[in-house]
């Protein structure tokens, strides 16, 4: 297979340098192969090295980027928050209008379920922990509303885009720590209280645990009793988790029920689109129904590239549906020559697909770097 390269990038930085000059500018002189676009995004502060004047971006409100076709949202309570970005004109379609006439791939990049605005305005379809503390930076893929918003998002991203691949990003529970605020957070729960707190009972975990015959209720009071000890000592609750969940009947029910139903929500995806989808992060059971799993191997180093493509590799059949995920600049690539080598490491374990990041993000001498590493995939594949 010969290698295949797309750079992450934001539609907000696109419009700014101008769509049709940046399509092929990343066509021509970088040689990218496809453009991963954020379609839909958390909130977010970016700094724009790039830009001339101002530098710092923030955007207050998790969004999507496009013009929704609202007709396809109909299983759902849940409705997309368009951000002003693509409100007046559709920057989305000019972009995949572009990519299509100049042969580069428009991939979406979808933050599924890390949505702060939707999990507040919609607070029974956010994550719950067994205190009943909404965690209001997830989304819940026990709901049945978010599995048909999310349904509904890829469908429409296919249907009206001609997005060659889907990109899942926070497509799993959350969890507990990965928020819209800054967490004052003074107490070390470890491992386990960490992954304790963080289990969602939302009524739809609740109810699925309930017809799975789970004593769901029972869980909970135990989870609490579980963490009460650690709230009030600061004592943390360590251990491996997979002997914690052996140990406790209705954890492992539960846990297993957890990752039944974010399989069953990516299978739906595929079902319902179509196209090819990449899962960032998962598993063996992931990687059954993704086409692609992605690792983000944001280092400096070499031989920890080797060893997360080594981890990532053990659930999957072949390395060409690994995508490795690379940060083009500081403080992972300090130099192009850092890049170059992690780049690689990657081509020498059988790693034909790269990631980029990020187009809005690094200085614009790093281009080339991305360039470099390219053409030094096309050299392997020429030999």
């Amino acid at each position: 297979m010969k290698p295949y390269s797309t750079l992450w990038t934001y539609l907000w930085d696109l419009v700014d340098d101008g769509i049709e000059e940046s399509v092929h500018f990343l066509k021509q002189e970088v040689r990218l192969d496809a453009i991963s676009v954020a379609t839909a995004y958390h909130t977010f502060q970016q700094l724009r090295p790039q830009r001339p004047g101002r530098k710092l971006l923030i955007s207050n409100t998790a969004a999507v980027y496009f013009q929704p076709d609202l007709s396809l949202y109909q299983d759902s309570c849940l409705r997309p928050y368009v951000a002003p970005l693509a409100r007046q004109a559709n920057p989305l379609a000019r972009l995949a209008n572009s990519c299509a006439a100049a042969g580069l791939d428009l991939i979406s990049w979808t933050v599924c379920l890390h949505n702060s605005f939707l999990a507040e305005n919609y607070p029974r379809c956010a994550a719950q922990t067994a205190y009943g503390d909404n965690l209001s930076g997830s989304l819940c893929p026990g709901v049945d509303d978010v599995r048909a918003y999310i349904v509904a998002l890829c469908r429409d991203l296919v249907a009206n885009y001609g997005v060659k691949r889907l990109e899942l990003e926070s497509c799993d529970f959350v969890g507990y720590g990965h928020a819209h605020y800054h967490i004052k957070d003074g107490v070390n729960l470890g491992s386990i209280g960490h992954y304790l707190y963080g289990l969602s009972f939302s009524e739809g975990c609740v109810q699925k645990a309930r017809d799975r015959g789970i004593d769901v209720d029972g869980l909970r009071a135990w989870v609490r009793q579980q963490l009460d000890p650690a709230f009030a000592s600061g004592i943390p609750i360590e251990g491996n988790l997979q002997a914690f969940l052996d140990s406790h009947s209705d954890l492992a029910a539960f846990q297993e029920m957890r990752q039944e139903l974010v399989v069953s929500l990516v299978r739906q995806i595929k079902e319902a689109t179509g196209v090819e989808v990449a899962f960032m992060g998962g598993g063996r059971r992931i990687a059954e129904v993704a086409d692609l799993l992605e690792i983000l191997a944001y280092t400096p180093l070499p031989d920890q590239v080797g060893a997360q493509i080594s981890d990532a590799l053990q659930h999957l059949d072949s390395a060409e549906r690994l995508v490795v995920g690379l940060q083009a600049y500081y403080p992972c690539a300090n130099t192009s020559e850092e890049l170059e080598a992690n780049v690689h490491r990657a081509l020498a374990l059988g790693i034909r697909q790269f990631s980029y990041y990020n187009y809005g993000i690094m200085p614009r001498p790093n281009f080339q770097w991305i360039r470099r590493c390219i053409e030094k995939g096309e050299g392997l594949s020429d030999g």
